[in-house]
């Protein structure tokens, strides 16, 4: 009799783990993901392509702009030469014309900047010029206290031409009469000739200065 109650539980026992093990394979999900120790890997050290960044010019353009800093490179390295520059713009409209002129001088310790504002009247052979100029590089309380002139001018024929010029400076106090003789050979302004003869007078200085002035300009 006791030995059929120990089959018994031994039976017991044993159809119990059986069952067990049923249940646990069957409650393995088919989604499940497997790590496989087998499987490697590499890094990948290929160098990166630089073509597109190598395209980019990184090189310092050459600045054409002339400067005080920079205005020795375009005098052959003279410590004593200038260079200067001028630009005018004009509207004319019949007799009268109207415009503005900038001049500016560059050199290793000098630098200037003249801005002119002037007006013209021609007819015929006569014609009449005024024009207002002053130093762009000064204080602003002196910005009205710039240069004023006006000049008559005749023309004889197509190659010779009289002018009177008078001028004010209202900085320096300074009062300039000249007469100019302008000589053009050409019919064109290939060559220019100006011979003239001024007298300044100065409200703080004494006396009054003469000047004799000659000029040759060729157009190439």
């Amino acid at each position: 009799m006791e030995m059929k109650k120990l089959l018994v539980y031994l039976f017991l026992i044993a159809s119990f783990f059986f069952n067990t093990a049923i249940a646990d394979e069957n409650d393995i999900d088919d989604d499940t993901i497997y790590l496989k120790d087998d499987q490697t890997f590499s890094i990948n050290t290929k160098r990166k392509d630089t073509t597109k960044l190598n395209n980019i010019d990184l090189q310092q353009k050459k600045d054409f702009r002339i400067s005080p800093q920079n205005v020795y490179q375009y005098t052959d390295q003279n410590p004593y030469s200038t260079k200067s520059t001028s630009f005018t713009k004009e509207k004319k409209h019949g007799n009268f014309t109207l415009g503005t002129k900038y001049n500016s001088s560059f050199a290793p310790n000098t630098y200037s900047q003249t801005n002119t504002l002037f007006t013209k009247y021609q007819k015929n052979k006569f014609s009449f010029n005024t024009s207002y100029s002053n130093n762009a590089l000064t204080s602003f309380a002196q910005q009205s206290k710039g240069t004023l002139a006006f000049s008559p001018e005749y023309k004889l024929n197509n190659h010779v031409s009289l002018q009177s010029i008078y001028s004010t400076n209202f900085l320096d106090k300074n009062h300039k009469s000249e007469f100019v003789f302008s000589l053009k050979p050409f019919k064109d302004d290939r060559m220019n000739f100006d011979l003239g003869a001024s007298q300044i007078y100065s409200e703080n200085s004494a006396p009054t200065r003469s000047q004799l002035n000659f000029s040759t300009k060729f157009n190439f």
